[in-house]
């Protein structure tokens, strides 16, 4: 199988829910070849795909964190293209206090 549809056959099964998400994570600790499919799965259009595969990368972060130090350059990449209120806020919030005085928020 290849790996368009290896990801196509994930996808589905997250979707009709024939895959749970623990059962995703049994599958990829047992083979961290897989972790690219879930980095895939991150921008799928479908919420359960991404919040499977998502939820799956933040599991395998905090048990098996050195298996996703490979695959840094896309964490750091999708970091600066996802749009974060709270640090618009924060530059905004120093941009109106040029003057260096601090401002009750």
């Amino acid at each position: 199988m290849s790996g368009n549809e290896e990801f196509s056959a994930l996808a589905q099964a997250l979707l009709d829910k024939s895959l749970t998400k623990k059962e995703l994570l049994i599958k990829v600790k047992a083979d961290f070849h897989l972790i690219p499919l879930l980095l895939e799965g991150v921008a799928h259009q479908k919420a359960a795909v991404r919040y499977g595969c998502s939820k799956v990368l933040m599991d395998l972060s905090e048990e098996n964190p050195e298996k996703l130090y490979p695959h840094f350059d896309f964490f750091h990449s999708a970091g600066q293209q996802i749009p974060n209120p709270n640090l618009d806020f924060i530059s905004d919030h120093r941009e109106s206090n040029q003057d260096g005085h601090r401002q009750q928020v």
